[in-house]
C-alpha cells in the first residue's frame, strides 16, 4: 500500500520556514517542499529560499503559473478581496502539483495565533497550531537558526508580494519609506490597472498621507 506523501507548502516567510525546520528536526517525513514563485517577491525572499535549500540539503520545488503574473496583471489589474485572482492561481497550481502525488497531506504554516484561519478540510495539516507555536515564536526560532531575510522582518511584520494591495496601511507605509523604487513601480502599475489599488485610498492619497505623517513626526522630534 502506498504511503501518504507529505507536501510542505512553503510561503517563504517566518512561519512556513519554522514549520519546515521543526518538522525535519522532529524526523517527520517530508516528500516534497514547494514554493510558488509569483515574480513579485522581494529579492531577499528568493535569497532566503536559496539559503534554506543549502541548509537542509534538499530541493525546494519552485512552482510557477503557466502565464506570468505580470501578464495576468495587464488583464486583471490589482487584486481585491472580492477578486483575488493571484491567490486563486497560486492555490490552483499547488493543488495540481499535489494531485500528481496522491495520496497526500499538505502542510500549511499557520501560527498558533492564526488558528482561526483554519478550515476543517481533509488533507491539510497545521503543525505550528498543534505545537502552539506563535508567529513571534516562529520568527525567534528562525533568527536563532541564522535566517534573517536580509532584515525584512525588522521592517515588516509579515512579508508578502511587495505590490499586494491587501497589506495593512502600516506595512504599505514601510514600503513607501524604505523601498521607494517599488513605490514608484506601484504608481506605474496603477496606470495599467482597470481597478484602483485600494477602495479606501488611491496611491496618490496614500503618498500624501504618508508624507504628512512623516512631516508631523519630524516636527514633533524638533520640539523635544
Amino acid at each position: 500500500m502506498q504511503g501518504i506523501n507529505n507536501i510542505i507548502s512553503l510561503s517563504d516567510g517566518k512561519d512556513s520556514t519554522a514549520m519546515l525546520l521543526m518538522m525535519l528536526e522532529k524526523k517527520i517525513k517530508v516528500e516534497h517542499i514547494v514554493f510558488f514563485d509569483t515574480g513579485w517577491d522581494f529579492p531577499e525572499m528568493i535569497k532566503h529560499i536559496d539559503k534554506l535549500e543549502r541548509y537542509i540539503g534538499r530541493e525546494i520545488i519552485r512552482l510557477k503559473y503557466k502565464t506570468s503574473f505580470n501578464e495576468l496583471f495587464k488583464k486583471y489589474g490589482f487584486a481585491s478581496f472580492k477578486m483575488r485572482w493571484c491567490t486563486f492561481r497560486k492555490v490552483d497550481t499547488l493543488t495540481r502539483f499535489c494531485k500528481q502525488h496522491k495520496p497526500y497531506t499538505t502542510f500549511i504554516g499557520f501560527g498558533f495565533d492564526e488558528r482561526k484561519r483554519i478550515k476543517n478540510t481533509i488533507g491539510y495539516c497545521y503543525p505550528l497550531v498543534d505545537w502552539k507555536v506563535t508567529e513571534e515564536d516562529a520568527l525567534k526560532y528562525c533568527l536563532n537558526k541564522g535566517f534573517d531575510w536580509g532584515g525584512l522582518y525588522k521592517k515588516f511584520w509579515r512579508v508578502s508580494c511587495w505590490c499586494c494591495p491587501l497589506q495593512p496601511l502600516k506595512e504599505l507605509k514601510v514600503l513607501w519609506m524604505h523601498f521607494p523604487e517599488y513605490w514608484k513601480e506601484l504608481l506605474e502599475m496603477q496606470k495599467q490597472s482597470k481597478f484602483q489599488f485600494r477602495l479606501d485610498y488611491t496611491l496618490e492619497e496614500l503618498d500624501e498621507r504618508f508624507r504628512k505623517e512623516e512631516n508631523y513626526y519630524q516636527l514633533d522630534l524638533k520640539e523635544l
